[in-house]
């Protein structure tokens, strides 16, 4: 049910308060079907849980350092809440995001928060070639990670499903552009190219300690 009020997000009792572009809804709770398999959803999950079984692993002034770091450095959340994580949260989300694009899991907290430049990337979708993005730049050792959507139509303006193809084929490093992904991988998810569909790519850039920076969504047509 749509309804007029405040900005709000998250559940009350059987209640779960949410909002679209059309505007603020409610509707019942539900318990969301999430089979883990073996894909994109278990090396995330697998990626968390040991994460938390690291943080176990660390000494007391390891875990201190952590907490001070999470203490002096807030984010932001998707509400656009400045929020300060405990330790354990930001050694989760540091960790996390390190194996995400082939970074060392970390035992301290980050020391280089220097992240890639992604904001002027070019993006080319075709069926000759695939996907390719170039015209990104950072520093030796940061990483970009990407990910893409579906093909959708060329009316479409807006998208919040991606998936990041497995292993390297979904990072690179930000001082060897460009990023290309060959036709073959792309479809081998989503099907065939289709000239004039809409692609959109999320990249998300992440210093050489696992500091990861707020993604960059763009979107093109795929071309010949």
């Amino acid at each position: 049910m749509k309804f007029l009020d405040v900005p709000q997000s998250g559940s009350i009792a059987g209640t779960t308060h949410s909002h679209n572009r059309a505007g603020q809804y409610t509707r019942n709770r539900r318990s969301p079907v999430q089979p883990i398999g073996s894909g994109r959803r278990a090396t995330v999950r697998a990626a968390f849980s040991a994460a938390s079984a690291a943080w176990s692993s660390l000494t007391g002034a390891q875990r201190a350092a952590w907490e001070g770091f999470a203490g002096s450095h807030p984010i932001t959340d998707s509400l656009g809440q400045s929020v300060v994580l405990t330790g354990h949260q930001m050694f989760v989300r540091v960790y996390a995001s390190s194996v995400n694009v082939g970074i060392a899991a970390p035992t301290v907290p980050p020391t280089d928060l220097a992240l890639p430049d992604v904001s002027a990337a070019v993006t080319v979708v075709s069926l000759a070639s695939g996907v390719t993005i170039s015209n990104f730049d950072g520093p030796t050792g940061s990483k970009v990670a990407f990910a893409l959507s579906p093909q959708f139509s060329a009316g479409r303006s807006y998208n919040k499903t991606f998936w990041q193809p497995p292993s390297t084929a979904g990072y690179h490093g930000a001082d060897d552009a460009p990023y290309e992904l060959l036709p073959g991988t792309y479809a081998a998810e989503f099907g065939t190219l289709v000239i004039g569909k809409r692609v959109f790519v999320r990249m998300t850039p992440v210093s050489s300690t696992g500091w990861n920076g707020t993604p960059v969504i763009t979107s093109v047509l795929v071309t010949t």
